[in-house]
């Protein structure tokens, strides 16, 4: 008789999270405008579901920064702002230099496997643009960062990244909708793959640099005037907090 292949149980996934899963998914996709009021009691009668799960569910969402919690509005979908996009950015740029330096280091145990599901991620994001299906393309490249991330076996980083990357879809719906065309992949493609190759080769230094570039690419498309070319001199100037 032959032997069992000893497997990792099947996690049952909480009802709570499924609900997480369709609030987020909703909000993301601009079914749920920021500010609309989210009433526990119509979201559980929406899913047939006792309020208990729906009350876990927003406070998971308001952990990851997409909804919040006030005392006279009760929960509302989060506004978006270029502020809060810069912000997480510059958490994600953050986590993302400590990640790649670990699997820098981490020679032999990244394997060929690894290193394919970061380039097919890439061609996938191309595949996507060159068909015009833009936010399966933008999809694609917040997976190419969380897959580097994770590589890094780093179970508390993967988990905050994550949250960093529900704030970054929610937060990107601030950039004026005739700038999406300019916050795509034509210009990136050169700093994605500046980012792979380096991991590629192990070079610490090197997906530090292509990282930073990255970033510092990234802010200026979110808050500055669109010209021809990114300025090389300077660091793109970041918005400023106005009000309470």
């Amino acid at each position: 008789m032959s032997e069992v292949r000893s497997v990792s149980p099947i996690r049952q996934r909480h009802l709570w999270e499924q609900i997480a899963d369709e609030l987020r998914s909703a909000i993301l996709l601009g079914e749920m405008a920021p500010g609309t009021r989210l009433i526990t009691a119509d979201l559980a009668e929406r899913w047939g579901v006792s309020r208990g799960p729906v009350r876990e569910a927003l406070m998971a969402l308001e952990n990851e920064g997409i909804v919040v919690s006030t005392r006279r509005h009760g929960t509302v979908v989060g506004t978006t702002s270029i502020v809060d996009l810069e912000e997480v950015l510059s958490v994600r740029e953050a986590i993302e230099t400590f990640a790649a330096s670990e699997v820098c280091n981490l020679g032999d145990e990244i394997t060929q496997a690894d290193l394919r599901k970061l380039g097919d991620l890439l061609k996938k994001i191309e595949t996507e643009k060159e068909q015009g299906k833009y936010e399966a393309a933008r999809n694609h490249d917040l997976d190419f960062h969380q897959a580097l991330v994770d590589l890094a076996g780093n179970s508390r980083f993967s988990g905050i990244y994550r949250q960093m990357l529900s704030q970054n879809r929610h937060h990107v719906r601030a950039i004026d909708p005739a700038r999406w065309p300019l916050v795509g992949w034509t210009d990136m493609r050169a700093l994605h793959y500046a980012i792979f190759d380096a991991v590629v080769a192990g070079d610490e230094q090197a997906v530090r640099t292509a990282i930073a570039e990255h970033y510092r690419h990234a802010r200026w498309r979110a808050s500055e005037p669109f010209v021809e070319k990114v300025p090389s001199s300077s660091a793109p100037r970041r918005a400023r907090r106005t009000g309470n």
